[in-house]
């Protein structure tokens, strides 16, 4: 294997030449240096190479030009494009002008590393693919057929139970969209295909800004679709990054969500299946609530089939668990189950299994917060209450007590050192 690294910071080259070597000791790696060197000419042998490595800045130079030429000339090899973190818009252009895929930079580990270049290099580095390679070749594939109006799916960059999601922008700008496509194991099932087509009438309904929005929906290649709003401040997953959140922040996000729950809630729908995943971050940093595949309307939540268990073990309430009709503050409990996770930075039960984690919410009383964090012990314990009668009703009880406890006590702190400053 022979593989280009074009990048002016050289640091950054020796590092990825590092993590190339560990996994393939007998490749061929050059670094090309665009702060001493032009863009290669016709006469540079660059379909010697099986990858090339390029980053969106080169210092004197812009990585979207030198994709643009290299992509001109038909001996181009594949093209893994770096660009910045939080940037998509520019992932969107090079996507069309190219490019095989891209990471963001300042997220790339070598294990993101090595299976792009896997990725790329696959037909002629493995005669036998793995079944996770054969999978995300499947679906790089599907993505390519796809044929949605208007828009054009550029590259897969991640996979759910249900469906795969999907880098797209709009034909006629580069803003940064997503496309989720039911994945075809699911097709048949016509309970989960009913689940994912009303994602798209439930939301349209709440029309919120803490929901994500969903701009259009359908079927191609005979596959169900979504288009939605691409969130380049990524999911709480990520932002937590295993780690507690700063408490005042963690109450804030929380806040948020109550804010969000109740624009749902007051078109009765309940979600059904908050966790961090579903908890998504735009570049001003507004929160949104995705996912809406096993959301329900209240009125028919008692008719969910007897004994059905829909969400995530570790952010069920006792009520999911048991398989019992739902309302409102199924959402309130998992909700808390979050806040738990933000403010400690761990699960609020674990388990070796999913079965002993649901029943822990069942039967398990839920930990004490640290000292430090005592004083959102009250909160915490009226959102996962097991008896769901002496849990908050609603988000908007939820959002009262923290006006009184929290926000209007920082308010009049805020206040008193004012006073103390003018005085």
């Amino acid at each position: 294997m022979r593989i280009l690294i074009i990048d002016d910071d050289v640091d950054l080259r020796n590092l990825l030449e590092r993590y190339i070597k560990q996994q393939w000791p007998e490749s061929q790696v050059d670094q090309y240096d665009p702060l001493d060197h032009d863009i290669p000419g016709a006469s540079f042998a660059l379909g010697s190479y099986d990858v090339v490595i390029l980053d969106y800045m080169l210092g004197r130079g812009d990585g979207l030009q030198w994709l643009q030429e290299f992509k001109r000339r038909a001996d181009c090899p594949p093209i893994l494009f770096l660009t910045g973190a939080g940037n998509e818009i520019i992932a969107v252009r090079a996507m069309k002008a190219g490019a095989d895929d891209y990471q963001r930079k300042q997220e790339l580990t070598r294990e993101k590393l090595i299976t792009s270049v896997r990725d790329l290099t696959a037909s002629t580095s493995e005669r036998t693919l793995s079944p996770e390679l054969a999978a995300r070749m499947e679906g790089h594939s599907l993505g390519a057929r796809m044929q949605i109006p208007g828009i054009k799916v550029l590259h897969l960059i991640g996979e759910g139970g249900m469906s795969r999601v999907y880098l797209a922008s709009r034909e006629g700008d580069d803003e940064p969209l997503v496309v989720k496509i039911l994945r075809s194991e699911v097709m048949s099932d016509r309970n989960a295909l009913a689940r994912f087509m009303e994602e798209y009438a439930l939301v349209e309904r709440i029309q919120s800004r803490h929901v994500a929005r969903i701009y259009t929906h359908g079927a191609s290649e005979g596959h169900a679709y979504l288009v939605m709003e691409f969130f380049e401040g990524g999911d709480l997953n990520k932002r937590l990054g295993g780690k507690a959140l700063p408490a005042e922040e963690a109450v804030r996000l929380f806040r948020d969500l109550m804010f969000a729950l109740g624009d749902i809630h007051e078109k009765g729908i309940l979600h059904r299946d908050l966790k961090p995943q579903n908890l998504m971050f735009r570049t001003d940093g507004s929160l949104a609530v995705v996912d809406f595949g096993i959301a329900k309307h209240i009125d028919a939540a008692d008719r969910t089939g007897h004994g059905e268990i829909l969400g995530t073990p570790r952010y069920m309430s006792p009520e999911q668990v048991q398989g019992r009709a739902l309302d409102l503050r199924t959402d309130i409990y998992s909700a808390g189950v979050l806040l738990f996770q933000m403010l400690t930075g761990r699960h609020l039960f674990d388990g070796a299994t999913a079965v002993e984690v649901a029943l822990h919410h069942l039967n398990t009383p839920p930990p004490a917060l640290p000292e430090p964090l005592a004083r959102y012990q009250r909160l915490l314990d009226k959102l996962v209450e097991k008896d769901r009668d002496a849990r908050f009703r609603n988000a908007d009880e939820v959002i009262g007590f923290l006006s009184r406890l929290y926000f209007q006590a920082a308010a009049a702190t805020a206040a008193d050192k004012t006073q103390k400053l003018l005085h």
